[in-house]
């Protein structure tokens, strides 16, 4: 009995530290008005397309008759891997194609001829945190290139309080602007609004 009343205990502290802190987040970004842009103000941007490697992904490398330089490899949060022979290569934002071209350049002081082939195998999600007013605050994993419309979805969208031009995409690196959207900029077709993606670490802000 003493057993399971220490871990109602325990759980109930946890969701209670839970909430101050999302309601702690929620207050700090309301209240310090760091810059923004509008989304339609943004200049047009390319997305990165499919295939290419980013952190956490996994690759397989093969080397044709080189099964000592081969193998599946999960990309660092730095973006390298530590391959056989060739150690540290930084892969971020390569293509498979592009790191297949580079390797083969590497292993010709190596291997005679080398044909080399490169999968991305697990594209990793991102993880995101929607706050303030949605149905259901907290942070997500999604899939990758996603935009603002799947975080809020993910969040049970927005709630009868959240007020429809002050949603807000906070990216985590420090000094950069925050992106204001009109929801109506999300579910329509407003063209910066569709081309744009979320990456890892950003917060979807509702106010």
């Amino acid at each position: 009995m003493v057993m399971i009343r220490t871990l109602r205990l325990v759980r109930t502290t946890s969701f209670v530290l839970v909430a101050i802190v999302m309601a702690a987040v929620t207050a700090s970004g309301c209240a310090v008005e760091r810059p923004y842009v509008w989304i339609h103000d943004l200049p047009p941007t390319t997305a990165t397309g499919p295939g290419v490697i980013h952190a956490r992904d996994s690759i397989v490398v093969s080397v044709r008759d080189q099964p000592s330089l081969s193998g599946e490899f999960v990309v660092r949060d730095d973006g390298g891997l530590m391959l056989p022979t060739l150690g540290d290569v930084q892969v971020e934002g390569t293509t498979a194609a592009q790191l297949a071209s580079y390797l083969m350049t590497r292993l010709t002081n190596v291997v005679v001829k080398p044909e080399v082939t490169v999968s991305l195998t697990r594209a990793a999600p991102i993880r995101v945190n929607v706050i303030g007013e949605v149905k259901t605050p907290g942070s997500y994993e999604l899939i990758r290139d996603h935009g603002v419309a799947s975080a809020l979805a993910a969040a049970g969208w927005l709630n009868d309080f959240a007020s429809k031009d002050r949603i807000f995409v906070v990216p985590p690196v420090p000094g950069e602007p925050r992106v204001r959207f009109h929801v109506r900029d999300i579910t329509g077709a407003e063209p910066n609004a569709t081309r744009f993606r979320l990456h890892d670490g950003d917060v979807v802000v509702v106010e």
